[in-house]
């Protein structure tokens, strides 16, 4: 009897012990057991606001989401052309009419099949107001979107709209119609099913997003069977989650952690000049002295760019002059402020205040961008060179963009905007009225966006931006900053190559 409760307690031990170790990861990112590595796990910034698609334009959602749901055409991650995916081919008609060609024979995750009314379901449900759809303002000008037949869709527009196949492939998701009908907007929002690589498992809200491969996705069975996103706000926390080997890759080390993260274990930091601009808000929606071009041009010249660049940033990033990076295929050279702080004085003596009077409140996302913080800091202590007083309020990710959104922000705000490959993405959602993150509003400038954005032609769409970027600049729209640098803490037998557009598709990625 002894011998055998003994047998049993051995027994008993050998299962835990195997129970603690089987799946578990090493620090250094390999698996305890030996067996190859089949999980991934990111460290996040913030949590989806909804995992529905076509609803939130963040790029915290978007970036998650797109492991789920599939788009009809994106970008190429190189290149920055139009690639087909769930699209076969595409064109205009005539200036108000589109045709898309869908690919045969895809299935959702739920074996619904994929098919043109998938399509129109997907652009109906941003059109629709009472869905409250972000994007809503981009797409102001698709009339009505038609069946052809099974895989193909007509899309009819207003008026001219030429960025239409910039839309479909930065905004559009293709949604399941039966299953959002069948289960209600509320349920698709927390368990979506897509046509993606990664289907849904489990949301923890503001801990995890966790998901698993789709081994019947059309393009193929992804290399990684788990996949997780675990929300860490703060960077020194993702930085000790990343040491100790808890996450596998994390966006946006600090730029003071770069050698930190390289004499890690199995640590390596991937580097790439984003398609994201950076930049500080100066808020004429608020009603506050920023209203006046004077002010806003004085602030241009008393915040040092390049300083902040250097002593905050450590040169990681690219200077911008004007609302598009070098990387926008409408940029033009636009004159730059420099930093003169005697015009900056000069300016609000002309606009009658009294600098030392000046007040002015700054708002930023700690965690969310680059030094984000230090960056909002290192401005206020510029300003206050020249006697304004700023008081800079931190936000959580989430409750900052929904003060944008709701137009509660104060004077100023850190803001960045991507992918920014084309003008008019950035300048129509940035500088006009009814754009949910806009910070500038200016009736003749906003005049000039609408008429541009309906231009076919290349070299007269071309020259319309241009002049609105130099316009923007006058008015001192903004303070531009930078063309994101972004960094990447990645274990070094994982493969991933960096995006210019930040996305991050597990499918693309494998343990070596």
């Amino acid at each position: 009897m002894k011998k055998y409760v003994l047998m049993l307690l051995s027994i008993s031990l050998l299962i835990a012990i195997s129970a603690c170790t089987e799946g578990t990861s090493k620090p250094d990112g390999s698996s305890t057991d030996g067996s190859k590595k089949d999980s991934l796990v990111i460290g996040f910034e913030s949590d989806a606001a909804t995992l529905i698609a076509n609803s939130d334009v963040n790029y915290v959602t978007d970036t998650q989401i797109r492991n789920i749901y599939d788009p009809l055409i994106e970008r190429d991650k190189e290149t920055g052309e139009f690639t087909p995916v769930l699209a076969e081919k595409w064109g205009n008609i005539d200036k108000t009419t589109w045709r898309i060609k869908l690919k045969k024979g895809i299935k959702f995750q739920n074996g619904a099949d994929f098919d043109a009314n998938s399509v129109k379901f997907s652009i109906d449900y941003i059109l629709d107001k009472k869905n409250n759809s972000a994007y809503r303002s981009r797409w102001a000008d698709v009339k009505e979107v038609k069946v052809i037949s099974p895989d193909e869709v007509k899309i009819i527009t207003i008026k001219p709209f030429p960025s239409l196949i910039q839309r479909i492939a930065e905004d559009l998701l293709i949604m399941d119609p039966g299953y959002v009908k069948e289960v209600g907007t509320e349920k698709a929002a927390k368990e979506p099913i897509g046509t993606g690589p990664y289907k849904f498992m489990k949301w923890s809200r503001d801990n995890y997003l966790k998901l698993e491969a789709f081994n019947d996705y059309w393009q193929g069975k992804p290399k990684i069977k788990n996949l997780e996103f675990r929300y860490i706000p703060e960077f020194s926390s993702r930085l000790s989650a990343f040491l100790s080997g808890e996450i596998d890759m994390f966006k946006n080390i600090p730029v003071d952690s770069v050698e930190k993260v390289k004499s890690g274990d199995n640590a390596t930091v991937e580097e790439i000049a984003s398609s994201r601009v950076n930049y500080l808000a100066l808020n004429t929606f608020h009603d506050g002295p920023l209203k006046d071009e004077k002010i806003r041009q004085a602030i241009n010249y008393a915040v040092n760019v390049d300083e902040l660049l250097e002593s905050i940033l450590n040169g990681h990033g690219t200077k911008m002059t004007g609302p598009l990076s070098e990387l926008n295929a409408e940029y033009v050279k636009t004159d730059d402020y420099g930093y003169d702080p005697d015009k900056a004085l000069k300016l609000i003596k002309e606009a009658g205040y009294d600098p030392k009077s000046l007040k002015l409140t700054l708002d930023t996302p700690s965690g969310r961008y680059p030094m984000d913080s230090q960056v909002a800091q290192g401005i206020a202590s510029q300003l206050k060179e020249i006697g304004i007083q700023v008081d800079v309020k931190v936000n959580e990710w989430g409750a900052h963009l929904e003060k944008i959104q709701n137009r509660k922000m104060g004077d100023m705000f850190i803001l960045g905007w991507g992918p920014a490959f084309d003008a008019q993405s950035t300048i129509e959602n940035l500088f006009t009225k009814v754009a949910p993150y806009s910070s500038f509003y200016d009736k003749g400038i906003e005049k000039s966006i609408y008429q541009t954005n309906q231009l076919f032609d290349k070299d007269k769409r071309f020259d319309g931006y241009a002049k609105i970027q130099k316009e923007l600049v006058q008015k001192a729209a903004w303070v531009p900053l930078w063309q994101q640098a972004d960094l990447y803490a990645v274990r070094s037998n994982l493969n991933f190559k960096p995006r210019v557009d930040e996305k991050m598709q597990a499918f693309e990625m494998s343990w070596k």
